[in-house]
């Protein structure tokens, strides 16, 4: 049994069943008896398991196709088999060259640690099988619902190594499941039969069992548990260190000392274990505080609401913690504050403000507030060490300069700052992006849009995030805010609508339009000679246009983004905020340099849905503040935290902007409207309530009714629809209306009715979605290109809404920008490149030559080169003049594009020459040279690599290892350089 510290366990009457998650349906993802056996015979590895099960979830093959002869040839580790299994259910031999992925090493990393049983995989223990600092459950096991007939089933993915949670490394990455519930399964009498499946069922995948135990946006997550289905334990597979639901809740979430929570809070809870976290720093039991939170003056006895705690969700941690972290995650300096999780706690922890507790050295010592404390779990020196464990979300840090949104713009436009000046920062974003993008004359000028390319699609970055798997945020790369609209629910990222990754493993083209840009770029071809590089522009182009039209996401220079705490001194007035960067910011009007911001600037959070989401304040400079860095401080006095009139979420915007600043009136504060509880169900039971209540259930009623309880984040939550109607509601009746603020706070409380219970009434819903009907904001219909035959609806003001002006303002800055983009074509000289065509005539003219000579064998190599070319291109023609037809689901594609991968994969296939003359490397040269003579987009769609490396070659190419160039980026002074010097030769 794991080493687990269950003293926490309760007594408490308990009539909820010993037994979780036992007496439940039992579902098959991927399970055959007579399989299992031969998998147990043959001791197969996890890894490989899984890859068998995907293939047959995946309709690959069968368990009819999992024969001893085959299933033989797959014993091994991880490393040995798992990436051998398509290749031996295909019957075929393995290359010799094939190596097993990280993916699974990592598995056999993780099994060595499981097996070892002493908690290695929590990380904070050093090296392990050749890895630093390594801690375990990164890989990622998903599974995605599909309808089948009248019932759902479970489709495998290829695991992944892409994020770490508690959960995942306490128990190892095998032991939990991720299965992705797709937004158009959750609606109406499917999505309620979906929820019925789910809640009231365990999952078997080749004899192993999984239940459910959490479910959040739009995810539930399983557990392995330790029983088994047509197997035996197997002790060395680490079976016997498996937890039953029942323990992993006591070790969790135990429910005697959380007895007084409403369960719906309590099951929000789980979303503690499953934040993206990296291990830390272990704190000694006695090093752990907790302390109370600062009040508001004017606040008496009893628990206050959350707009009277002015300390909310911030706790003090200690210099020698602080420079422990940093030392753990090679930080080049000590953070001011970091964002975590630890024991039941979250939020944020600042810099003690003692200077005794400020120093780098001793014992590392947190203080918990009790707004902080989530999870009650008893004597921290009874618990398991993993609750000890700093699990770092993200430091402090800056992001900048913010952008705009299509609410805040509603806001400041409601605070009375001039059309013109909206207007007129839309029109000063969009130049400056596509004029880095469209400038092309200058011998440096192709380095100015590769790396404005590079900006846009946030190229550089994401290879990083897809490198760093899981620790982007916590190195301080990831986004500080994961999703605008949802911040004060997610803290973060699953990155489960990740970038693509890598490149056509045929063609060597990467996936995403703006690294093939930048490849192009990179090998030196020129937009104006290359029509396909003139059209991959023309779409990055577009797509900036269209985002700051669409997004409304519009830059405000004067402007950052950072994490905000309680001032730890107490030296702010009522209405004052303090900032300090750690790196100089430069002004953009005057050029000057600065490292504390100073005077009126605006604050806000996303979303911004209330005229007093946003407000003005003064920005000061406090001597006892100055070892603050990169942290927006607010002030703890007052009759209520300057927080509480922001939207939710720990990151807040600064903008110092004199056009913003100097005409925005603030909004007084909106309240919430009377009577508005009585527009919601309060489903408020106590963990101990529910607990009497199971009592009159026979043993599978209460442990559904345990499961619907776990799983409360699968119900129907509204929020996207009061989204839309409390929009409606600002354009129809204006920002500050009674219906537009009723509806805000409709939405607010939707967004956080997995916590507190709270269900919108059924009639209620009824009569909100009645008063809106079909009708839409023209801003809205004129996005979709075509208001023909849409209810658009009518505005009681006469004056024009921000939106409608700013997405018209764009469409015609669109239309001006890409006319000006089509001009440019008119000075292209795309002819045939020379470079491109030589290795092809070289070798022609060779073999013509030998020929003559009377040596016939390169013009029978070259003539074989061109009937395989030929016969791709061929292919490749009626490939491209198909129809495109909508994706049937996820992973699926349409036949033209199934048909343009096999010319693909057609051309990349090795040549049968009886006699081969040319080298490897000139016979893909020479056939991607002759793809390119028959057509220039053929060449590309099947050689994109090999016509890059011509290129480059041809252009005194220096050579890089993909590990180097991929992430390689050109600083911006060095552009600034470059610029002057080309102005200077232009004088």
């Amino acid at each position: 049994m794991l080493q687990v510290n269950l003293l926490q366990v309760e007594n408490f009457r308990e009539h909820v069943p010993r037994e979780f998650g036992v007496a439940l349906n039992i579902v098959h993802i991927a399970h055959c008896t007579k399989a299992q056996k031969l998998f147990d015979q043959y001791k197969l590895a996890w890894g490989t398991i899984f890859e068998l099960a995907r293939g047959i979830t995946r309709g690959m093959w069968t368990f009819q196709d999992l024969t001893e002869h085959r299933l033989q040839k797959l014993k091994g580790s991880n490393a040995e088999s798992a990436w051998k299994v398509a290749t031996i259910m295909a019957d075929k031999v393995p290359s010799a060259k094939g190596a097993p992925s990280e993916l699974w090493l990592e598995y056999d990393r993780e099994q060595l640690a499981i097996v070892e049983n002493k908690g290695r995989g929590l990380g904070t223990m050093g090296q392990w099988e050749g890895k630093e600092h390594w801690y375990g459950g990164k890989i990622q096991q998903v599974a995605r619902v599909v309808k089948a007939g009248t019932s759902f089933k479970l489709e495998l993915e290829k695991p992944e190594i892409r994020r770490s949670h508690r959960f995942a490394r306490f128990l190892g990455s095998r032991r939990i499941f991720q299965v992705r519930v797709p937004d158009n399964l959750t609606y109406d009498k499917v999505g309620s039969a979906l929820r019925e499946f789910l809640i009231s069922s365990k999952f078997v995948l080749c004899g192993r069992v999984f239940v459910p135990f959490h479910a959040k946006e739009g995810s539930m997550y399983l557990l392995e548990t330790n029983e088994n289905i047509d197997r035996q334990t197997n002790l060395g597979d680490g079976d016997s260190h498996r937890l039953t639901l029942y323990q992993f809740v006591k070790w969790h979430n135990p429910l005697r000392l959380n007895r007084k929570q409403p369960i719906s809070k309590w099951s929000t809870r789980w979303a503690l274990g499953l934040s993206t976290s990296v291990p830390t720093i272990e704190f000694a039991p006695e090093n752990i505080f907790f302390i109370g939170d600062q009040h508001a003056v004017d606040w008496g006895e009893g628990k206050p609401p959350a707009e009277k705690i002015m300390t909310d969700g911030c706790g003090y941690i200690s210099g020698a913690a602080l420079t422990a972290i940093m030392r753990v995650m090679k930080y080049s300096s000590r953070p001011t504050a970091v964002q975590g999780r630890i024991a039941g706690a979250k939020g944020m922890w600042v810099l003690h403000p003692n200077p005794a507790h400020q120093t780098p050295d001793g014992p590392p010592t947190i203080w918990i507030r009790d707004s902080q404390n989530k999870i009650k779990l008893g004597s921290l020196h009874k618990v398991d060490s993993a609750h000890r464990i700093f699990d770092l979300l993200a430091p402090s840090r800056v992001t900048g300069p913010s952008r705009l949104s299509s609410q805040t713009l509603v806001n400041l436009a409601h605070g009375r700052v001039p059309l013109p000046v909206l207007k007129e920062l839309m029109a000063d974003g969009l130049h400056e992006e596509v004029r880095q993008l469209t400038e092309w004359s200058g011998p440096d000028s192709m380095l100015m849009v590769w790396r404005a390319v590079e900006q846009v699609g946030r190229v550089v970055t994401s290879r990083l995030r897809r490198r760093i798997a899981g620790q982007a945020r916590a190195l301080g790369l990831g986004q500080l805010r994961p999703n605008d609209e949802l911040a004060a629910g997610i803290d973060d990222c699953d990155d489960s609508g990740s970038v693509n990754r890598g490149r056509n493993p045929h063609s060597g083209e990467p996936l995403t339009p703006h690294e093939s840009v930048l490849e192009l770029l990179q090998a030196g071809f020129h937009p104006l000679k290359l029509d396909r590089l003139f059209s991959k522009l023309e779409y990055v182009v577009t797509q900036v246009l269209d985002e700051y039209i669409e997004k409304f996401h519009i830059p405000v220079k004067e402007s950052l983004e950072a994490y905000i705490i309680p001032d730890p001194y107490g030296v702010l007035e009522e209405g004052q905020i303090h900032f300090r960067s750690s790196e100089l910011i430069t002004d953009p009007e005057s050029g000057t340099q600065m490292d504390i911001v100073t005077g009126s600037v605006l604050v806000w959070r996303n979303p911004t849905r209330l005229p007093s989401d946003v407000q003005k304040v003064t920005a000061v400079s406090h001597p006892k503040l100055a070892d603050y860095f990169d942290v927006i401080v607010f002030p703890v006095k007052g009759e209520r935290s300057l927080a509480s009139y922001l939207g939710g979420g720990d990151t807040v915007t600064v903008v110092w902007s004199k056009r913003l600043v100097e005409n925005f009136h603030t909004s007084p504060l909106c309240t919430a409207p009377a009577g508005l509880t009585g527009d919601f169900e309060r489903e408020v039971e106590h963990v101990e309530d529910f607990d009497t209540r199971v009592t009159s259930l026979s043993k599978k009623e209460a442990q559904i009714a345990f499961q619907k309880v776990l799983l409360l984040g699968l119900a129907e939550t509204k929020i996207g629809l009061y989204s839309k109607f409390h929009d409606l509601a600002v354009y129809e009746r204006g920002y500050a209306s009674a219906a537009a603020i009723r509806l805000a706070y409709m939405f607010t409380t939707c967004l956080d009715a997995s916590k507190t219970g709270l269900r919108v009434k059924a009639h209620v819903f009824e009569k909100d979605r009645k008063s809106c009907g079909n009708r839409k904001p023209y801003y809205m219909a004129a996005l979709e290109q075509s208001t023909e035959g849409q209810a658009i609806s009518k505005r009681k003001d006469s004056t024009p809404y921000i939106l409608d002006v700013l997405v018209d303002e764009g469409r015609r800055l669109r239309d001006d920008f890409l006319k000006q983009y089509s001009v440019l074509r008119s000075s292209s000289t795309n002819t045939t490149d020379h470079d491109l065509t030589s290795p092809y005539l070289s070798a022609s003219h060779r073999a013509t030559q030998a020929s003559h000579a009377g040596l016939h064998v390169l013009q029978d190599n070259l003539n074989a080169v061109k009937v395989h070319v030929q016969r791709a291109h061929g292919n490749w023609q009626t490939a491209v003049v198909l129809q495109k037809k909508p994706s049937e689901g996820r992973g699926s594609s349409d036949p033209k594009s199934q048909a343009i991968q096999k010319a693909v994969q057609l051309f990349a296939r090795r040549l049968d020459l009886e006699v081969q003359i040319f080298s490897d490397e000139d016979l893909k040269a020479i056939m991607a040279s002759y793809a390119y003579s028959l057509s220039s987009t053929f060449g590309f769609s099947v050689a994109f690599a090999e016509l890059c490396a011509i290129k480059a070659r041809a252009q005194g190419a220096v050579l890089f290892a993909d590990r180097f160039a991929e992430v390689m980026c050109i600083p911006n002074h060095i552009l600034r350089a470059l610029s002057q010097a080309q102005d200077d030769v232009d004088d």
